[in-house]
């Protein structure tokens, strides 16, 4: 029978200082040990002694107070963890395990971890508080590689903090973590943000809230079109915002933005309370910007949205071709598909010459226009001066989608609505199978393969849920044979709480108009 222990000594503590026990279990041919830091040790310490493939356990409960530093480090080597003493459950960490976990808080107004220029460093369980006076970030990442942060807890206090994370750098993991009371009065706040790093990216099954977006990509400069952040999963997530923010100053704007972004998927997350406050609304912003003028390779492409729940939220989903205030790259190769989206105002905002675009198989009850196309202003990188757009979208793509119609349905600038908006906002389109539902639609022109049901039955056709009934004539009924619309979560990797039983019904669809009197 094989021994497991074969080729190692016993352990043994090898060094104690200042509250911090070495222990070491030394194989044969390497070196690994198990660092130990107690309240009142010195954690910065117990950073800097720590070598490829160590543990540095910290003591549950503890609290460790000031700006702590990764040491530099190479890409290469095994894992270094940092972690609780507790036995931490398998699953996303939230406030009430607090106290299972040690604190590291700063005490000024800058990050509590600055990860910069290291790599393969995994922190698992671990509470961090919120800077002095709310500032900047509370993790530091910068040009470092192969960062996991898993089980990690930040809830600020009721005078905010501007950023959770910041993750700038390669191979950059943020999953079973809580990210809560993210605000910054007069700045933008993120849970998450990354804007200078080439990724890989994994967002999964956290719980975040922040005012303004609560997870970004893009939005500053980064150093160079090598980092422009790629190969971007996000994916079983709770995205929300407290609605006890509502009309307060917290500068709320969305709940996920991409500016500068490439190769990402957006699946199986449901994001939720979303208001106009310092933006008009919309939940979802797929709009590529050069914010601050130095980069202008910033770009939104190949995107994949599917399998997401937006709800309770003004507008649903803003896509935006080039920046009009700076010189940028495009917004092109966009999906969104199998989504519901539950708003009360618009579903949709299409504009500045967006490349590829489809929307398939998607359900949206919202309570206003269900697409808003214009063409805008438009800055393409390598030229002097922003110009007229000549079109919202280049192709769109509009399949197998239910939404109500309402007063405008597909409005486009200058253009009507229906058929003649999509043909004067686009160069190309394809438009089939799609549900425009209720009367006030009926006196406008759509393409062939539109249903435009009667409103009392095209509400008949949902569950409670948003979900479609047994017997709903929107079942199989889409261009591929399949059901009309959106068909619930997807197969994850990820752990998801159980969403679609939780969603509340779809704001109250628009009258019909009334008949006309009697002569």
């Amino acid at each position: 029978m094989n021994n497991p222990q074969a080729g190692w000594v016993p352990a043994r503590v090898v060094g104690c200082f200042l509250g911090v026990a070495i222990t070491v279990a030394v194989p044969l041919s390497a070196r690994a040990a198990t660092i130990y830091v107690n309240a009142g040790g010195d954690l910065q310490a117990a950073l800097n002694a720590a070598q490829p493939g160590d543990e540095v356990v910290l003591a549950a409960g503890a609290t460790f107070v000031g700006q702590f530093r990764l040491p530099v480090k190479a890409p290469g080597g095994a894992v270094i963890t940092i972690r609780s003493s507790a036995a931490l459950p398998g699953r996303r960490i939230t406030p009430a395990d607090a106290s299972l976990l040690p604190l590291i808080v700063s005490n000024v107004g800058e990050a509590t971890l600055f990860v910069e220029k290291t790599a393969n460093w995994r922190i698992d369980g671990i509470q961090f508080g919120a800077n002095v006076g709310g500032e900047g970030n509370v993790v530091h990442i910068q040009d470092s590689v192969n960062i996991v942060l898993d089980r990690i807890l930040i809830v600020a206090p009721s005078t905010g903090q501007k950023r959770g994370v910041m993750g700038n750098g390669k191979a950059i993991t943020l999953t079973r973590s809580h990210i809560a009371g993210i605000w910054r009065a007069g700045q933008d706040s993120q849970a998450f943000c990354a804007w200078d790093g080439a990724g890989p990216y994994t967002v999964t099954n956290n719980y975040l809230e922040a005012a303004s977006e609560n997870v970004m990509f893009g939005g500053a400069n980064s150093q160079s079109s090598a980092n422009v952040p790629s190969d971007i999963l996000v994916e079983g997530n709770h995205m929300a915002k407290p609605l006890a923010w509502k009309g307060t100053a917290k500068a709320v704007k969305n709940l996920f933005e991409l500016k500068s972004a490439k190769r990402v998927v957006v699946r199986n997350n449901l994001f939720e309370n979303n208001w106009t406050d310092a933006q008009n609304g919309y939940a979802i912003l797929i709009t590529g910007r050069n914010d601050e003028g130095q980069s202008p390779w910033s770009v939104v492409e190949d995107v994949l949205f599917e399998h997401n729940v937006v709800r309770n939220t003004e507008n649903g989903i803003n896509v935006l071709g080039y920046d009009s205030y700076q010189p940028s790259g495009r917004t092109t190769r966009i999906t969104v598909r199998n989504n519901l989206i539950i708003a009360s105002g618009s579903a949709l905002q299409l504009g500045s010459e967006v490349g590829v675009l489809t929307i398939d198989h998607n359900t949206f009850r919202q309570g206003y226009n269900f697409t808003t196309a214009y063409r805008g202003m438009v800055w393409l990188a390598g030229t002097a001066a922003p110009r007229p757009a000549q079109y919202a979208v280049e192709s769109l793509t509009v399949t197998n989608n239910i939404a109500n119609h309402n007063d405008y349905g597909f409005i486009g600038e200058d253009a009507g609505i229906g058929s003649g908006a999509l043909g004067a906002l686009t160069r190309s389109y394809s438009w089939t199978h799609n549900v425009m539902a209720g009367e006030l639609g009926w006196g406008q022109v759509y393409p062939v393969l539109t249903m435009q049901p009667k409103m009392i039955d095209h509400v008949a056709q949902f569950n409670a849920d948003s979900t479609l009934t047994s017997t709903s004539s929107y079942r199989a009924a889409g261009s591929d044979g399949k059901d009309l619309g959106f068909s619930g979560l997807g197969a994850t990797t990820t752990p998801t709480t159980a969403i679609l039983p939780a969603i509340e019904p779809a704001p109250a669809p628009a009258p019909a108009p009334a008949p006309a009197p009697a002569p």
